[in-house]
């Protein structure tokens, strides 16, 4: 697949990278830069340099033959512009943009689309990262979670502590506890374990499974005590996902909003005006503020300023004095690895992932609905559509065992019609299955997709 990729941003090189592993034909477009020449020098992939919006360099990246577009650029104008232009000039067939202003996403449904702004995919890391974050809140004491299977299938991590129920027992008795679940992964001392079957689950072990979401909670139960949500929040604020993150969980808890630069405290308080949030002008790692203001007895605190070390220090400092459960979002690779070694903080949040994960997504291949990376981009997950019969599918009417999978590979659950199946040995691939799949190793995802592609003479349901 062909695709053009604006913004040589954090976002759009590790895009890049990772679709030049996946086999794609690539072409950076971004501005003259050093930062620019050391990526060309890096990746096997095509770079050229200029003005984004202009034809005449859209037209050198090749443009004309374009199966997609992406636009991460860091401003919203280049992008919607760069968007139209490829639309209008070179009838780029899909268009995915990277949009951050709440002016353009509060109107989104009337800017963009076929008959507006020719953008067909919107992605916002504001709402993404909110996203995450209630889904963490949902369901306390989980590592990592993201739904499939049109939300009715999950797949969640979660660390093995006192109090578990099965901490002990073996893994297949996890599977067994509440009739459907899955068992995709364990690690251990951050090493992933090998024949499941006979292992069992000890004091520390990361445990990814893949469960009905109705059931998620009454299984994370078996891994680790589970503690109520509370009512209150604390937000560690400065950043936009702060704002959005507030005004949504205001909805159901009691949220203190800590914005520590007093303009921008001034610029964002109209928004606040009219809800139930609690905005402060402080710095949440402020010692003497956090004892005034009793942040220690919060539920959840949430580090979600731009400062990772602030991030960090404050969770740090409020899960210490009063083992409050912590969120926190932080950007840099080194951070996160810091950060879990001490494992103090409850979750940590990576913009990364989520956005990758959003904009892989939408840049489907055949059979690929869903793609969501985890663990710093090692792991990854995919729903895949099962789609034709036997003669043209290598998957349709055969069982796990009979399939040449990559290793690596391991099938969760699937959706089949409105029922939801266990995937054990006894499945039986069908047309129309959503399945979903986890990868210990994700250089591995091409393959596994180009199994369950169908063959070339297979013609799609009208």
């Amino acid at each position: 697949m062909k695709i053009i990729i604006i913004g040589a941003t954090v976002v759009g090189t590790d895009l890049a990278e990772y679709l030049v592993q996946a086999g794609h034909a690539v072409t950076l477009i971004d501005t003259p830069s050093d930062e620019l020449t050391a990526i060309a020098n890096r990746l096997d992939l095509r770079v050229v340099q200029g003005e984004p919006t202009w034809p005449s360099v859209l037209r050198e990246a090749g443009a004309r033959n374009t199966e997609i577009l992406v636009a991460t650029s860091p401003n919203d104008e280049v992008n919607i512009a760069t968007c139209s232009v490829a639309d209008a000039l070179f009838n780029i067939p899909r268009k995915i943009a990277r949009i951050r202003s709440p002016d353009f996403l509060s109107e989104s449904d009337k800017l963009f689309g076929p008959k507006a702004i020719p953008i067909d995919h919107i992605i916002s890391p504001e709402h993404l990262l909110s996203d995450a974050i209630v889904d963490l809140m949902e369901l306390p004491g989980v590592t990592a979670v993201n739904t499939f299977a049109k939300d009715r299938l999950i797949i969640t991590a979660a660390n093995c502590a006192v109090g578990g129920k099965l901490v002990g027992a073996r893994v297949l008795d996890l599977e067994n506890y509440d009739g459907k679940c899955k068992v995709l992964a364990v690690y251990r001392n951050g090493h992933l374990l090998s024949k499941l079957e006979n292992r069992s689950l000890k004091l520390g072990d990361e445990v990814f499974f893949c469960a009905e979401r109705t059931r998620a909670l009454n299984l994370l139960g078996a891994l680790l005590p589970l503690r109520p949500n509370g009512k209150h929040v604390v937000i560690e604020g400065g950043s936009h996902i702060a704002d959005t993150l507030a005004l949504r969980l205001s909805q159901r808890y009691q949220v203190k909003l800590i914005e520590p630069d007093p303009a921008r405290a001034a610029r964002i308080s109209n928004q606040f005006r009219n809800s139930a949030v609690e905005l402060y002008c402080a710095d949440a790692s402020n010692l003497d503020f956090v004892m005034e203001e009793k942040l220690y007895q919060t539920d959840t605190f949430v580090a979600a300023s731009p400062n990772e070390e602030s991030n960090i220090m404050a969770s740090l400092m409020v899960q210490r004095m009063n083992k409050v459960r912590t969120i926190a979002v932080i950007r840099r690779p080194a951070f996160q690895d810091i950060a879990i070694a001490g494992k103090e903080i409850d979750a940590i949040i990576s913009p990364r992932e989520a956005i990758i994960s959003a904009l892989l997504s939408n840049i489907l291949q055949e059979g690929v609905e869903k793609m969501r990376i985890f663990r710093q981009g090692q792991a990854e997950a995919l729903e895949l559509l099962v789609q034709g019969d036997k003669r043209s599918s290598y998957v349709v009417g055969r069982k796990i065992d009979d399939l040449m999978l990559p290793s690596g590979v391991a099938f969760g659950m699937a959706l089949r019609d409105k029922l939801v199946v266990k995937m054990d040995e006894n499945y039986v691939f069908e047309d129309g299955d959503r399945v979903v799949a986890y990868l210990t190793d994700r250089t591995h995802m091409r393959a596994l997709v180009k199994l369950f592609k169908p063959r070339p003479f297979w013609m799609p349901h009208w």
